[in-house]
């Protein structure tokens, strides 16, 4: 059975988005995530901190105004897992 933890990552709007976000950039400032996100200040907020929680992002203080996320192996590992997912459905639906 799959755990909640699990649900509420692939479930949530932005989550996949800003983890695919950082893995192409490598690291990117809260801000710059900001304005490439069509979504509110919170959203983002909520998905670095369960991103973080989860370690699938690393967070880094730069100083105390100034913050850094970069993705971690097993960030890149887990969008590897939805990727797989992503080709299993294909397969189901052009069969």
């Amino acid at each position: 059975m799959v755990s909640d933890a699990v649900r509420d990552l692939i479930g949530r709007k932005r989550t996949i988005e800003i983890l695919e976000l950082l893995i192409s950039s490598e690291s990117l400032h809260y801000s710059e995530i900001e304005n490439s996100v069509d979504t509110s200040s919170d959203m983002i907020t909520d998905t670095l901190d369960l991103l973080c929680k989860h370690e699938l992002v690393e967070r880094i203080e730069e100083n105390p105004r100034r913050v850094k996320y970069k993705p971690t192996e097993t960030g890149r590992d887990f969008i590897q897992a939805v990727e797989k997912i992503e080709e299993i459905l294909e397969v189901q639906i052009d069969s």
